[in-house]
């Protein structure tokens, strides 16, 4: 890891005067930057329930409401089957609706998905629902640190240098460097723990969920740029048609002391521009 302060390395040594607070406050269901669209994702919401037994409340669109427990996930087949309703017109309700609302809490965060008709099933040797994966899910996450926002009109960049069996995978869309994919991103947000980024042209086949970036370069121009590992953690759209932006967030890997010095001060600074 390596960072650059244009004022000389002491000033890398200033800890802000605040520390942003935790945001441990979830936010509505119409926020967008929490939505999973990837079975593979959603998959793993849905197996992580199924592992902790969460309680869900079932609300049919007439209105009537049921709790529940998913009992099994099929990510092949993109299906998972839930405990059974023993009353009947509960259940008959249920089955009768193209829109069950599910609702629940996963190691207290909440989740939030949508399926159509379920149908009936056997596990284990009892009745059971079966439904498809929703087509999206919201796994709303609680902030370990407070995040500020970038302006765009300053064009604080990022660039990724791909593995090479990435840069295969990612096609010829980015930009090229002694045979690897070089890849461009606005930066979007900033925090002690991750960076949110954006780009029109760089899609989650690009850059998949999980992917390990090594010496990721931050350029955040006058206040100053650093190299450090990360992980691609989030992937999701922003906007609609030909304004879609692809958001990306990422989450940083160990970073010293030293570092974290620096990003607190990015922070800082950065928060005070968005005031200004």
């Amino acid at each position: 890891m390596s960072l650059q302060d244009p004022r000389g390395p002491q000033a890398a040594q200033i800890r802000s005067q605040v520390e942003g607070e935790p945001d441990d406050q979830p936010v509505g269901q119409s926020d967008e930057r929490y939505r999973l669209t990837h079975s593979s994702q959603i998959g793993t919401v849905l197996r992580d329930m199924a592992w902790q037994k969460c309680l869900l409340n079932v609300r049919s669109k007439g209105g009537s409401e049921i709790v529940t427990s998913i009992l099994h996930v099929d990510p092949a087949n993109k299906t998972f089957i839930f405990d059974w309703c023993r009353a009947d017109g509960e259940r008959q309700a249920l089955m009768a609706s193209d829109q069950n609302a599910f609702s629940g809490l996963l190691r207290g965060v909440p989740v939030n998905f949508v399926v159509s008709t379920p149908g009936a099933t056997r596990f284990e040797g009892g009745p059971a629902f079966i439904a498809d994966f929703p087509e999206k899910l919201y796994h709303f996450q609680r902030r370990r640190h407070f995040r500020a926002r970038t302006l765009l009109t300053k064009g604080y960049r990022c660039e990724i240098q791909l593995p090479e069996v990435a840069a295969k995978s990612a096609g010829a869309s980015a930009g090229s460097s002694a045979g690897k994919t070089v890849l461009q991103l606005d930066i979007a947000d900033l925090s002690l723990s991750g960076v949110g980024l954006r780009s029109r042209a760089v899609g989650a086949d690009q850059l998949p969920v999980g992917t390990v970036i090594k010496r990721c370069r931050l350029d955040f121009g006058e206040l100053g740029r650093l190299e450090l590992d990360m992980q691609v953690v989030g992937h999701w759209l922003v906007g609609f048609d030909d304004n879609t932006v692809h958001h990306y967030g990422c989450a940083f890997l160990n970073p010293d002391g030293r570092m974290e010095n620096f990003l607190q001060r990015l922070v800082f600074q950065l928060e005070l521009a968005n005031r200004g």
